[in-house]
């Protein structure tokens, strides 16, 4: 089994994207390209808080230390202030640091992926697949910026590889193929 290291694919593409969102794409297709297909649907309502770009009256926000953001106002800080993203031009979906996103008519889903280094307890294969969506519908984001460097890749050739890629200091986290919908996984001791 021919093992292909995530952090030099990354290194190879030069783009701003964290090895473990490329991991979590691989692991969680089906399911990230369901939360886009969603947001295209004319019944599509947004459940829960509602987010805009201002972050002026966000309550957790406010309940950060100096500059800091919360998480979903990190993540779209980040997806509108991005230089260096990746583009599948197999999904038409872009990447940027621990973010999977795209414009779905005037909504911008967002799917943030947080590093499995993260898990507390047992590793469960929910806790590995963790990723979190959240959608943002505001009257003045209509379009993405166009974005400095766009670096393209299809993650169909990805989906039939072994891709390898940290999970903690004892383990690495390699993708194994099951389709063009997803990928299962395993874990491997470092050495």
């Amino acid at each position: 089994m021919k093992q292909i290291l995530m952090e030099k694919f990354v290194e190879k593409l030069e783009c701003e994207v964290y090895p473990i969102t490329f991991t979590k794409f691989l692991l969680n297709k089906k399911r990230i390209l369901s939360y886009f297909y969603k947001a295209s649907t004319p019944d599509f309502k947004i459940r829960g808080p509602k987010y805009t770009i201002d972050y002026s009256d966000c309550k957790v926000c406010k309940t950060k230390e100096g500059d800091m953001l919360c998480r979903k106002h990190t993540s779209i800080d980040r997806v509108l202030n991005a230089e260096n993203v990746a583009y599948d031009i197999d999904t038409e979906i872009y990447f940027y640091k621990n973010e999977i996103f795209k414009m779905i008519g005037e909504k911008l889903v967002i799917i943030y992926c947080p590093h499995p280094k993260l898990i507390n307890g047992e590793i469960t294969d929910k806790k590995v697949r963790k990723i979190n969506p959240i959608t943002i519908e505001d009257p003045n984001l209509t379009k993405l910026k166009e974005y400095k460097i766009i670096k393209m890749f299809n993650s169909s050739e990805l989906l039939l590889q072994y891709m390898k890629c940290w999970f903690n200091n004892e383990f690495s986290l390699i993708t194994i193929p099951v389709d063009y919908n997803g990928s299962d996984w395993c874990l491997i001791a470092n050495n």
